[in-house]
């Protein structure tokens, strides 16, 4: 826990340090929630939305911090990734890589408390590319959970999602 915290105080150092090159960005898109255990899945499609706040840094490298209201069937969860990336810039276009944690919280849906007993908190790693054009961007990714989901099961969830991001 040490450590994540100091990953989030790092963070938070750099988007302030690199506040001249900050941007506000708006996200929605596309994404498949799975849960995997044993070789056995189980998988749902869904959407999610959000923001993110991408801090420049020196060279095309950045760090954002988002926030991002995500939903599937049975399930609806606040997810906060803290995501470093790299984007090479060709006139309009960029093309960039995105990796970095992701904490997630349940927030409501049949599959928390009684009825599905599934473990409202998850960290993972969240990993991805985006191609931009001036202020649009198409975001493809992935979220890789690493906690167990329920008791007694080996039970993780992971999110595949493409979206649309626009940038204010």
């Amino acid at each position: 826990m040490k450590k994540v915290l100091s990953f989030v105080a790092i963070a938070a150092v750099m988007m302030f340090a690199g506040k001249a090159n900050a941007q506000l960005s708006v996200h929605a898109g596309y994404q498949s929630y799975s849960l995997h255990n044993n070789g056995y899945s189980v998988a749902d499609d869904g959407f999610y939305a959000g923001f993110s706040y991408n801090a420049g840094l020196d060279g095309g490298f950045g760090v954002a911090p988002g926030v991002y209201f995500a939903y599937v069937e049975d399930v609806m969860d606040i997810r906060v990734p803290i995501l470093m990336n790299y984007v090479l810039h060709v006139n309009d276009l960029g093309f960039g890589l995105f990796l970095g944690p992701n904490v997630t919280v349940g927030i409501a849906g049949d599959m928390y408390g009684d009825i599905g007993n599934m473990k409202r908190f998850d960290v993972g790693i969240t990993f991805g590319g985006q191609v931009s054009y001036q202020k649009i961007s198409l975001e493809v990714g992935y979220n890789l959970g690493l906690l167990k989901r329920f008791d007694g099961a080996d039970t993780k969830s992971n999110h595949f999602f493409v979206g649309l991001g626009y940038a204010l």
